[in-house]
C-alpha cells in the first residue's frame, strides 16, 4: 500500500533539498581537496602518511616529530617536536604552520646560521611563473624568544624574531650603467628584544631591521650557479635602542673561493661599542656621538679572525658628544 506524503510537507522537503544537495556536492570537493593536500604531505614527509581532517571550513594535520632536509652545497634542515599544517580549502597554495621546540639551520660555504624557540608560526606561499614552474611567493617566520647564531659574531636572543623571503622575477633588465644582476630574491629581517652574546653576559636589548637583495642572472636553484654567474647579496642592517638609531650596516656579499667576502661600511654614533661587539671585546665607556662617522667592515667567511673594522677618526675623543642622552649601550 502506498502512503502518500501529506501536502503541507512539500514546501519544508523542496527548501531543504537544495542544501541538502549543496552539503553533498561541497563534501566531494572538500575531499578531493584533501586528497591533493594529503598528497603533498607525502611529497614533504615520505616516511609519514598525515591523515587530513578539518572538514567544512579547513584543511588540518598535525606531524608529530617532523624533520624537512634539503641535502647540497646548501643544506637546510628543520626538526620540531610537533607541526600543525592547515590550508583553507579553496586555497592550496597557501599553508600555515605552527610548531612547538623547532630549530631551523643552514650550512652554507662561509656560514652556518641556526635558530631555535619553544614555538613558532610561518606561513608557505607558492605559485607558477609563465613557464608553469613553482615559484617561492612568500615565505614569513616569526619566532618568539628566539636563541641562535648566525655563523658571524656572537651568539643572540630574541623576544621577537621575524623572517620574510620571497622568489622575484626581474621587472625589468637594469640600466647599462648599473652592473649588478637584476634582484631574484629577497629576505627581510626583523627582531626585538635582541640580545648578542652568552647567556649572562649579553648586551643591552636592540631592535633590528634589515633586507637582503639576492642578485643573479638566473633563478636562484643552485649555489654552483650562482656564484659561477657572478652572483651577489645585498645587505643593509639597521638598530636602535629606546633612544634612537645606534648603527646602520651597508654591505655587499659576494662568493669568494670556498666561502663568501662580506664587505661595506657602517655608520654609527658609537663607533666604540659597534666595533667592540664585532671584534668580540670589551667596549670602553663611551657617550653617543652628535654626528656618526662611517666605518669601513670587511671579513671572509668561514675565517677564525674578527672582522677587520677600520675608519675610527683620529679626533674621535675631541667630537662632541650627547651628554643629555644614555651612554652607548653595551652590544655584546
Amino acid at each position: 500500500m502506498t502512503v502518500a506524503v501529506p501536502r503541507r510537507r512539500w514546501p519544508l522537503l523542496l527548501a531543504v533539498l537544495p542544501l541538502l544537495l549543496g552539503l553533498a556536492v561541497y563534501g566531494q570537493l572538500w575531499r578531493g581537496w584533501a586528497a591533493e593536500f594529503e598528497t603533498t604531505l607525502a611529497d614533504w614527509f615520505p616516511s609519514r602518511r598525515p591523515a587530513v581532517s578539518g572538514f567544512p571550513y579547513r584543511l588540518e594535520t598535525t606531524v608529530d616529530a617532523p624533520m624537512l632536509v634539503h641535502e647540497g652545497t646548501v643544506q637546510l634542515r628543520f626538526i620540531a617536536d610537533r607541526l600543525r599544517l592547515n590550508r583553507g580549502p579553496w586555497r592550496p597554495e597557501l599553508t600555515v604552520m605552527q610548531s612547538e621546540w623547532l630549530k631551523l639551520s643552514a650550512i652554507l660555504p662561509g656560514l652556518s646560521p641556526r635558530v631555535q624557540a619553544p614555538a613558532g608560526t610561518a606561513s608557505l606561499k607558492l605559485d607558477r611563473d609563465d613557464q608553469g614552474q613553482m615559484r617561492l611567493a612568500r615565505l614569513s617566520i616569526v619566532l618568539p624568544n628566539a636563541v641562535g647564531s648566525t655563523g658571524l659574531g656572537p651568539t643572540f636572543q630574541a623576544d621577537r624574531l621575524e623572517l620574510h623571503g620571497r622568489e622575484l622575477e626581474p621587472v625589468a633588465a637594469p640600466p647599462a650603467s648599473d652592473p649588478r644582476l637584476p634582484q631574484r630574491g629577497q629576505v627581510v629581517i626583523g627582531a626585538e628584544g635582541l640580545r648578542f652574546g652568552r647567556r649572562g653576559e649579553q648586551g643591552t636589548a636592540i631592535s633590528m631591521t634589515g633586507e637582503a637583495k639576492l642578485r643573479a642572472a638566473g633563478r636562484l636553484r643552485d649555489w654552483a650557479a650562482w656564484a659561477a654567474g657572478g652572483g651577489s647579496i645585498d645587505l643593509v642592517l639597521s638598530g636602535r635602542d629606546a633612544t634612537g638609531e645606534l648603527f646602520a650596516l651597508d654591505a655587499s656579499i659576494v662568493p669568494l673561493g670556498a666561502g663568501l667576502r662580506l664587505a661595506g661600511t657602517i655608520r654609527t654614533v658609537c663607533p666604540l661599542a659597534v666595533q667592540a661587539a664585532l671584534n668580540g671585546t670589551k667596549a670602553a665607556p663611551e657617550l653617543r656621538l652628535r654626528a656618526p662617522v662611517q666605518l669601513s667592515l670587511q671579513t671572509y667567511l668561514p675565517t677564525a679572525n674578527a672582522p677587520i673594522v677600520q675608519g675610527l677618526p683620529a679626533n674621535l675623543a675631541g667630537r662632541p658628544r650627547r651628554a643629555q642622552l644614555p651612554p652607548c649601550p653595551r652590544l655584546a
